[in-house]
């Protein structure tokens, strides 16, 4: 099921097409969905057919109720879309191994570390949305999250030295890094 074309996102917009390999999600984004209502997690979701949905179930104890809460919605109305929680230990390990790289953050971001799950089981890695500034390049505001106004807590994330990771990663080919606005 994973392979070429697969894609991977943080959240869980319908941002990329039916067939791809893996969707995350973070707490704040599963905060907004079950705010919005279980009907309409179960929408997005459907949007990616049989997709694995990987939930950082257990990266913090508000991540573990949201996972649940997205695990009950979804079971009993799609039981062939796979729910899979991440491992805490992989969690530590990749958090680990990108400190020894010099990567010094608190916690790695959602995207961050959902990027890294597609490198491992996807042959073709396509990156959207990943921006890490307030400004895009065409100088417009670009929020932190789509669902909220916030801004980034820079104490726990360095969105722009993991962007500096990506970019080094797309320069090797190891993945390819969209930074343009999608065609509508």
């Amino acid at each position: 099921m994973l392979g070429a074309g697969s894609a991977v996102a943080s959240d869980l917009r319908g941002i990329v097409p039916e067939g791809s390999a893996v969707e995350g999600s973070n707490a704040a984004a599963g905060e907004y969905m079950f705010q919005k209502g279980r009907d309409l997690l179960v929408k997005h979701v459907s949007v990616y057919g049989k997709a694995h949905l990987i939930l950082p179930a257990f990266a913090f104890p508000s991540n573990t109720r949201y996972a649940m809460k997205a695990l009950e919605a979804i079971q009993p109305v799609r039981p062939q879309q796979p729910v899979v929680f991440s491992s805490t230990s992989y969690l530590r390990n990749l958090a680990q191994l990108w400190k020894s790289r010099g990567l010094k953050v608190k916690r790695l971001s959602t995207g961050f570390m959902f990027i890294n799950v597609a490198l491992e089981l996807c042959e073709d890695v396509h990156v959207y949305g990943f921006w890490p500034f307030d400004i895009d390049p065409m100088q417009r505001q670009v929020p932190y999250h789509y669902y909220d106004k916030r801004s980034p807590n820079k104490r726990w994330h360095r969105m722009p030295e993991e962007f500096l990771r990506l970019l080094r990663l797309h320069s090797q080919g190891a993945l390819t890094l969209h930074l343009k606005t999608c065609a509508a």
